[in-house]
């Protein structure tokens, strides 16, 4: 008699292949401007900005790692998923202290530039905290499918 074995869902592999795109952009995106950030003089890139771009980059490698893991059908890759989306959101937040604290440093010419920018930032981190409450939900329908 032959074993069958588990077959992943057609809805889990598509989930896994946005993930793969949009965390290998987002590892990419988080090396340049973690690159290019090494660069920058202090007095241009506020206080902090390395380890906000390394907690964001943790959070897009765990995304990717728990994707991997999920496309082998191994139910510790939510985990790791679900820590990486946490670890985003977490990034966004700090960033947005940071350049708030920047900007209100530079007096009055960074006031209307700091209402722009915590405008932009508290709607991105809402955005990013929506689409990966998304995807975690998606995800958590196709935990049934995931084995060890």
């Amino acid at each position: 008699m032959e074993q069958q074995t588990n077959q992943r869902p057609s809805f889990l592999t598509v989930l896994c292949i946005l993930t793969f795109i949009g965390s290998g952009l987002g590892l990419l995106g988080g090396l340049l401007g973690l690159l290019g950030s090494s660069f920058l003089p202090d007095f241009l890139a506020p206080k902090g900005t390395m380890i906000v771009q390394i907690v964001a980059l943790a959070g897009t490698a765990s995304c990717l790692l728990g994707a991997a893991q999920m496309w082998s059908l191994k139910k510790q890759g939510f985990m790791m998923y679900v820590i990486g989306c946490g670890l985003g959101v977490v990034s966004g937040i700090i960033s947005y202290v940071t350049i708030d604290s920047y900007l209100s440093d530079l007096g009055a010419g960074g006031e209307m530039a700091s209402s722009v920018v915590q405008g932009a930032m508290i709607t991105g981190i809402i955005i990013g905290a929506i689409i990966s409450l998304v995807f975690i939900l998606m995800y958590n329908a196709n935990r049934k499918y995931l084995v060890n």
